[in-house]
């Protein structure tokens, strides 16, 4: 195995960021702002035009990212796009240099995560698993919330790195903790969500104002700082995606999954995946996921803040 030209130190900085959708664009223009050499590689090369403007690096193949990067940081879409870029025969594995760093930041299952560590370990890789908690606007102001879990030194080095797009990382484990509590953050996230979309139309059918009825739950022993995030969006009728309904319910059944496997029974969850795939049906599924509330509202046969394509269901 060839050795890095940099003795892949982690202290050189020279991170990749692989995948450019909403969090990987924000993550490379966050990197970028903090004065770093960044690498980029999308599957489409035009999603990487205007970061080269800015001053990043665009690699043609997930391969020629280790030319100039140390690190590798992957959001990506799901499962099979992890694997396809990590595992395949010119994926990010094969190709790294020993003791290279691969951090992978996207919601994903930990049997999927297992397979791209187990494969990064037997190469003499470190891997560590890192998904979020926050949005592109909260990745741009570097104020992300990290979950981590894999080599404990691993994490040590990397924390330098880490600490450019969020102050707060939280270290759970060896293995693929990190996984199953991201997905727990989405589940309870979700739950929330339901539950304000509940409330919400039933004072609204009442006669109330929304805008007292977000305030009294803000200042009350139920509000959260989720509550505040979204109180704008929901008094403007606003439902541009920062996490689609679509997303969600692809997080809920990985949620179930595990769930299952650990023989833990999650009523909720399993209900409001049912909500949540019943609205995207009813053509909410690229609206923000607080499209539950419009989806309820219709429902109740109440004005709906949005258009829903109302469809036979038993949700």
């Amino acid at each position: 195995m060839a050795k890095s030209p940099r003795l892949n130190s982690i202290r050189c900085m020279q991170p990749a960021v692989v995948g450019l959708g909403k969090m990987g664009r924000a993550l490379a223009r966050r990197l970028l702002a903090e004065g770093l050499t960044v690498t980029v590689w999308n599957r489409n090369p035009a999603a990487a035009a205007d970061l080269e403007s800015s001053g990043a690096v665009s690699a043609a193949t997930p391969a020629d990212v280790w030319k100039t990067a140390d690190v590798a940081m992957t959001f990506l879409a799901n499962d099979e796009a992890v694997q396809q870029v990590y595992l395949g025969p010119a994926g990010l594995v094969e190709t790294a240099p020993e003791g290279a760093l691969c951090i992978e930041m996207s919601t994903i299952s930990p049997d999927a995560s297992a397979a791209v560590g187990a494969a990064a370990l037997a190469r003499g890789l470190r891997y560590l698993r890192c998904p979020v908690s926050g949005n592109p606007g909260v990745l741009a102001s570097g104020n992300l919330t990290l979950i981590v879990s894999g080599d404990e030194a691993a994490v040590e080095e990397a924390r330098p790195l880490l600490q450019h797009v969020g102050p707060k990382l939280f270290y759970v484990g060896e293995g693929e903790q990190a996984r199953v509590m991201k997905l727990a953050v989405n589940a309870l996230l979700a739950a929330t969500a339901q539950a304000l979309a509940e409330v919400v139309t039933l004072c609204e059918a009442s006669g109330m104002e929304r805008p007292v009825v977000l305030a009294v739950l803000g200042g009350s022993a139920v509000g959260s700082p989720f509550i505040s995030y979204k109180t704008q969006a929901l008094l403007d009728r606003s439902y541009d995606a920062t996490f689609t309904t679509a997303m969600l319910v692809k997080d809920l059944k990985l949620t179930e999954r595990v769930a299952a496997a650990e023989a833990v029974p999650m009523p909720v969850t399993e209900l409001v995946a049912e909500l949540a795939g019943a609205s995207c049906a009813n053509g909410l599924a690229d609206l923000d996921f607080l499209a539950l509330l419009p989806y309820l509202q219709a429902r109740a046969g109440r004005p709906t803040d949005v258009p829903v394509a109302r469809q036979n269901d038993n949700s």
